[in-house]
């Protein structure tokens, strides 16, 4: 197994171990390992470049965990009322929404290429700026309510993930308005490509959780 995939592993298996220590009311050890998992992202990233092991596997499970570890933390936070209930809807409905297109463009033998847009990688920032910043209020001053630096950076994240949605969604529209390009109902695109093997190389600009 490649360097960046055992890092890849480890981040995955900081998910339940950042849980644990957040329920216990260990919150800055579920800091401290928030912090370490992102590191390992930053790192497996590099490493992947510098050593040219890019791997089918790597290309699945870098972004699994990076949703596990973000979703968790936004549910553990938004369960303390230190992040609004609306910020974790919104960002399960904009995922919610890029799986279903996913699946339609599946559905209808569109083939597609698994990547963020611009809008999703600033979502995905602030997303993690958020969780941070409200883990280290936590972590220093527990029980309060969130600080007004931690709510305008929700605002901000919001903000983000409603755009974001907005141009996976023109994507969509662009996408369905083409031809099918194979059988409907087949795998398509690079997620497929991990799945079920080598396939034709997919059209670029179709979007990605």
């Amino acid at each position: 197994m490649s360097i960046p995939n055992v890092l890849t592993f480890l981040r995955l298996l900081g998910v339940p171990v950042f849980a644990w220590l957040y329920l216990k009311g260990e919150h800055r050890a579920a800091l401290a390992v928030f912090i370490a998992a992102g590191v390992t992202d930053l790192l497996d990233g590099v490493l992947a470049r510098a050593l040219k092991q890019f791997t089918r596997l790597g290309a699945v499970l870098d972004p699994l965990a990076d949703k596990a570890l973000a979703l968790v933390a936004l549910v553990l936070l938004t369960y303390s009322a230190l992040l609004p209930p609306w910020l974790l809807a919104l960002a399960l409905f904009r995922d919610a929404c890029i799986f279903a297109a996913i699946w339609l463009l599946t559905r209808t033998g569109r083939s597609y290429e698994v990547r963020p847009t611009r809008f999703g990688k600033y979502s995905t920032f602030f997303l993690v700026a958020t969780a941070v910043l409200a883990l280290v209020q936590e972590a220093h001053s527990p029980a309060r309510a969130a600080s007004p630096a931690l709510q305008s950076l929700c605002l901000t994240t919001g903000l983000c993930l409603f755009l974001s949605w907005a141009q996976y969604l023109a994507l969509l529209v662009r996408m369905m308005r083409r031809p099918p390009d194979m059988t409907p109902g087949k795998l398509a695109g690079p997620l497929a490509n991990a799945i079920a093997g080598p396939r034709a190389q997919p059209r670029p600009g179709a979007p990605s959780p």
